[in-house]
């Protein structure tokens, strides 16, 4: 093989890899359904806490994944380069499991605590509604 094929083959491979495959998985994940997308959220979980949004333009939902287990979703709409959050209340029950249990004091308090973290370190704010 010459010298010049093997930088072809190397180029494209990266290209693949860097640009092409996160792209159509990015673009799969968002076409599934919303409680398969919460599965693969809970094995991505990088630890007790996590973080991920789901951006659709100027809508977009941020998820809060405690422990790999339960799950709390803001549903939100960008305003004055802000997002806004439209649940009313979300810190009333999780999201998941299906059961909707009810938060406790202690897991509100954490959650309430874990967003501001996720602000601090976040461009973007999310805002709750008064």
């Amino acid at each position: 093989m010459s010298p010049t094929l093997i930088v072809i083959i190397v180029v494209v491979i990266i290209l693949l890899g860097t640009v092409i495959f996160p792209f159509v998985n990015k673009w799969q994940f968002n076409r599934m359904p919303f409680d398969q997308q919460i599965r693969i959220l809970m094995k991505q979980a990088k630890g007790l806490i996590f973080f991920k949004n789901i951006s659709n333009g100027r809508t977009g939902t941020l998820i809060y994944v405690k422990n790999k287990r339960k799950i709390l979703t803001y549903p939100w709409i960008l305003e004055d380069g802000k997002m806004l959050c439209t649940k009313k209340n979300p810190f009333t029950n999780w999201d998941y499991p299906e059961e909707h249990p009810q938060m406790t004091d202690d897991e509100i308090k954490q959650a309430v605590e874990e967003l501001e973290k996720f602000n601090d370190k976040s461009i973007v704010k999310l805002f709750l509604q008064d």
